[in-house]
């Protein structure tokens, strides 16, 4: 038995169910657990600081304390899905021993029956499963008992049933939500993931039902997808496959999919996942569909019908250990629906999607040719052109700034915590100089960075005939901030043709541009761009 995989969805299952319900008073049982010497009375503390994780006091909670107790008296330590080992997974016991084994289980498992912590029918199906030589280990047959209590609790019907009025209310589940309620009655719903047969607006995948060819089930999972709402459809699926060549190295090779289709009238692609390639032994990985990135390529045609929609995936708790790898879900939400789903009472949680006003695909088109009318593209060939549009239509587009940055030699990314530790202000200036084609162009290059020894750092360079030297601070692995302006200032001074502008990025990490002031002037009216300190960005 593999304990970690067992207790992976363990820590979830205790918030979801704290949650969800209220506690009850059953101290009485706690007696009952020392009396039967289920713990001794120097464990109270810790049984007591793990049942308190799940609140309410059922046979879950107690059942949980004894599991936590069991683990310490054997590891030195709590479980914890972080950080926690699998243990007794190989362990092989003599006839003898086994025989010996079962009857301590049998005697361990009345003990729990009498304290109420199983029912008769878990009794029985466990006292079946200690004949079968099931359990080398009294750990294992508590982890498994522990597990099944906290499903029950996880999938109780009552919960379900706030679950779909949940569904029902926000608008999520309509017209099939007596059927929903009725599979509840009869126990149908095993899995959450079962709850999305009911949604208006999802569908479920399965890959074991798909061949594991991508020309076989490639398109077929596409087509599928679509099914969630009419406006999805689409036509002249294509796809090839290529190597990432940003994420592949020496040692690992990355290959994508990128798809494409046609949908009223527009041609739409997507880059997505497929497998690894490692040189060293020769094989790659079993490769598959991107759960995560495959469906984005519908958001684009939602984006250009200003559908409120947006598809997400919907990810599976299972205590199956393949399910979660095979079965997913996808879901149209609209922003206000998928907020309700993001909140703590919800059997599943969909990704987070941009409901923004993105740019569509005649706007990424006419901007493009708008940077291509004022000369931003002069340095590029139509080849390289060509091959930075197909990259646009490939990737997710949140904005403008998305889309320039396809280009080659366009947008220069830097996080402002430097990786570089040696001679990051060098390295920088050599960028800076190759996002203005050269017209900033320093030469004799020298920064000496100590971040141990020192708390300053000398900037040296040359640029034509005049020398230039910087001191900055050195604070950690942190830029300092004056770096930018200084070379703004040198850029003005020496009066060359463009300017170094800094993109909005949202975070620490920072986005630098290289325009002439009338290529800047016109991006800036025409809000081609959002500049680091453009007051104009639109919120939620």
């Amino acid at each position: 038995m593999n304990i970690k995989k067992i207790f992976k969805p363990m820590l979830f299952l205790i918030l979801f169910t704290t949650s969800f319900v209220k506690g009850q008073n059953q101290d009485n049982t706690l007696q009952k657990i020392l009396d039967l010497n289920l713990i001794e009375q120097k464990q109270v503390k810790d049984f007591k600081e793990n049942q308190d994780r799940i609140k309410t006091k059922n046979a879950t909670s107690y059942l949980y304390g004894l599991f936590q107790c069991q683990y310490k008296n054997i590891t030195g330590g709590f479980f914890s899905e972080m950080g926690s080992h699998d243990i007794f997974d190989n362990e092989k016991l003599t006839e003898e021993e086994q025989k010996k084994e079962n009857q301590e289980l049998t005697e361990y498992l009345i003990k729990l029956k009498k304290c109420d912590l199983v029912t008769e029918k878990q009794f029985n199906e466990f006292q079946k499963k200690i004949n079968a030589n099931s359990y080398s280990y009294k750990l294992k047959l508590l982890s498994e008992i522990t597990f099944e209590a906290m499903k029950v609790d996880y999938m109780a019907p009552e919960k379900l049933k706030r679950f779909a009025d949940k569904l029902k209310n926000n608008g999520i589940v309509e017209t099939q939500y007596k059927e929903l309620i009725a599979a509840i009655d009869n126990e149908k719903i095993k899995n959450p993931i079962d709850l999305l047969s009911y949604c208006s607006k999802s569908v479920i995948i399965d890959k074991k039902n798909y061949s594991k060819e991508p020309e076989n089930y490639l398109e077929l999972i596409h087509k599928k997808t679509a099914e969630i709402m009419p406006e999805l459809a689409f036509s002249n699926f294509e796809f090839k496959i290529v190597e990432d060549s940003k994420m592949s190295d020496e040692d690992t090779k990355f290959y994508d999919f990128i798809v494409s289709i046609q949908s009223g009238g527009k041609n739409y692609k997507q880059n997505s996942f497929y497998r690894l390639y490692t040189p060293s032994t020769g094989k790659y990985s079993a490769g598959g569909i991107d759960s995560q990135q495959y469906y984005k390529i519908f958001n684009k045609i939602l984006t250009d019908l200003h559908s409120p929609y947006r598809l997400h995936e919907i990810e599976v708790y299972s205590d199956n250990d393949n399910l979660d790898e095979k079965v997913f879900g996808i879901m149209a939400l609209t922003k206000e629906q998928e907020k309700a789903l993001q909140e703590s009472e919800s059997y599943f949680r969909p990704s987070y999607e941009d409901f923004k006003n993105k740019p569509t695909t005649a706007q990424i088109e006419k901007v493009i040719e708008e940077y291509q009318k004022i000369g931003l593209f002069a340095h590029l060939s139509p080849l390289q052109i060509n091959e930075a549009k197909e990259k646009v239509a490939e990737q997710e587009n949140r904005d403008y700034n998305e889309v320039l940055s396809a280009f080659p030699n366009m947008i220069y990314w830097y996080d402002t915590e430097l990786g570089n530790l040696e001679d990051p202000y060098a390295e920088l200036l050599k960028e800076f100089s190759v996002i203005s084609k050269n017209e900033f162009n320093p030469t004799q290059i020298i920064n000496k960075f100590d971040i141990e020894k020192s708390k300053k750092t000398t900037l040296k360079f040359k640029l034509g005939t005049k020398s230039y030297s910087k001191v900055f601070k050195i604070n950690n692995d942190w830029i300092d901030v004056d770096f930018f302006d200084f070379v703004k200032s040198i850029v003005k001074e020496n009066k060359l043709k463009g300017q170094f502008y800094e993109l909005y990025t949202g975070g620490q990490d920072a986005q630098v541009v290289y325009f002439t002031k009338e290529q800047y002037d016109y991006i800036r009216a025409n809000k081609l761009l959002i500049f680091w300190d453009d007051k104009l960005i639109e919120e939620d």
